[in-house]
């Protein structure tokens, strides 16, 4: 967590850390279990600002300019890059892979788990703010 409280990270992801701050703010109050669908708006959004900041700072040919496709968008960046990172391409693999998990954890939560059919917990919210920054971590290491 204190990556994402560094200022190189605020610096280089303003709206996204300034979501997931919000949402991470709201698991830790009083009344975070009445907050468990705003926590994914605001998680959701996080990771589409990251894959905004991304798409602008490295501009990936073909890109999917919807923002909502935020999978699509950090593909395309981490496709990009592949070459420079040579034996690790596995990893980047696995990182698309983990993006989209962690990507469809937000969206379930902002849905508030209606498909599943069991109300959403405190766990759900903590998953997935944990999630959303350690993704976000990896994809900005992974490209540094």
């Amino acid at each position: 967590m204190r990556y994402m409280d560094a200022d190189a990270f605020q610096r280089s992801y303003p709206d996204a850390y300034r979501r997931w701050a919000e949402a991470a703010e709201l698991l830790s109050a009083s009344d975070s279990q009445k907050q468990l669908t705003t926590i994914g708006f605001l998680c959701r959004e996080a990771i589409q600002e990251f894959a905004t900041a991304l798409v602008e700072r490295h501009h990936p040919p073909d890109v999917e300019t919807d923002p909502a496709r935020d999978v699509q968008r950090v593909t395309a960046v981490l496709k990009q890059h592949a070459a420079r990172l040579g034996t690790a391409e596995p990893l980047l693999r696995a990182l698309v892979a983990y993006w989209a998990t962690v990507s469809a954890l937000v969206q379930r939560q902002v849905h508030g788990a209606q498909k599943e059919g069991r109300p959403l917990i405190f766990e759900d919210g903590r998953w997935v703010v944990f999630q959303t920054a350690i993704v976000m971590f990896e994809v900005d290491r992974a490209l540094s």
